[in-house]
Formats: structure tokens, sequence, C-alpha cells
């Protein structure tokens, strides 16, 4: 198959594993168990109060806010994210998101494959 075609509703959400990260659920749309090699694209709801604290990565990552409202502190600026919001945020720039509204906040992400996958927690 030259295509890979996924329905969101048949994709588990994976709570976030990362020390201080609180109701924040990805579902992993396009990635390498289905052969993508350069980026993957998620599907992530953080639910009301959630959060991933402040870390870093070796992968570049851009977010999509579909809905809710949220705060990132990016590079140690902070802005408000809502629907229509896009942020990209380059590999090693420390950045963080929570959700402030009380209502889910549903974000696209995409990250970059890079050797080291690994990310650190800076709070």
């Amino acid at each position: 198959m030259s295509y890979t075609l996924v329905n969101v509703n048949d994709v588990k959400p994976e709570p976030l594993n990362i020390k201080g990260a609180t109701g924040v659920f990805t579902q992993w749309l396009v990635s390498r168990s289905n052969g993508s090699s350069k980026y993957a694209v998620r599907r992530q709801l953080i639910k009301p109060g959630g959060r991933a604290p402040l870390h870093r990565h070796a992968y570049d990552e851009t977010f999509l806010v579909l809905s809710g409202r949220g705060a990132m502190i990016i590079n140690g600026e902070s802005i408000e994210v809502k629907p229509g919001t896009c942020v990209f945020v380059p590999s090693n720039v420390p950045h963080s998101i929570r959700n402030t509204s009380d209502s889910d906040l549903e974000l696209i992400t995409v990250i970059s494959y890079e050797g080291d996958m690994s990310i650190e927690v800076l709070e």
C-alpha cells in the first residue's frame, strides 16, 4: 500500500509518560509503526488542569490548536494558545503546555524523528 488511512476514533489514546505530566493523552496517527520514517503526527488531548511540564528534546515540534485554551511557556516566554494558533518549537528549546480552560485542549502535533528521541524534564 502506498498510503496509510487512519480513523482517529480507532486510535487508542496513551497517557504522556514523563515526570510531571498530568491529564495529557496522545493518539499516534502517523508514526514509524505505520511507515513514516521522518516525522510523526499526533492528536493530543489535555484535560482541564492538565499539563506537560517544562521539558526539551532533540526533535522539532509543531502544535496546532483545534479547540480549547491553554498557555505555553517557550524559552521563558508565556503565550496564550487558542483555536487556530500554530506554534513551531525548534529542537532543544525548553517548553511546556497547560490547559487553562474547563474543556479539553485539543491539538495536532507534528514531531521530527531524530537519533535521540528522549525527553529531558526541566522542573
